[in-house]
């Protein structure tokens, strides 16, 4: 997921829209992952901390309502990577008011 997420190969907003559907792809494997004390595991969820924030930062009008879409899971892993992201200045430069806003929701 990292990998996907350099900013510079994110200008294209075509790249971006794919990126983006990779890490709801992603994501969505999260609920079903069993062993989430493994290696592997913790590595995927801490690149997912960081990634969607920068696809979205890329692409507001689609990456916001997707990552909304996962900031109302009840998985509590999803809820992490999602608040991860939230912290980051590069969507409060995008949306700082949005960003307080599910700030607030999801503590």
């Amino acid at each position: 997921a990292a990998a996907l997420c350099e900013p510079r190969l994110l200008r294209d907003p075509a790249h971006a829209a794919r990126v983006l559907a990779v890490l709801d792809t992603i994501t969505a494997s999260i609920p079903q992952q069993h062993d989430r004390r493994s290696e592997v595991f913790q590595v995927l969820r801490k690149g997912l901390g960081y990634c969607w924030s920068v696809a979205v930062a890329a692409l507001p009008g689609v990456g916001q309502p997707a990552m909304e879409r996962w900031m109302t899971s009840d998985d509590p892993d999803v809820r992490w990577i999602m608040r991860q992201n939230l912290t980051k200045a590069r969507l409060a430069r995008v949306d700082a008011a949005w960003v307080q806003t599910w700030q607030q929701r999801l503590r």
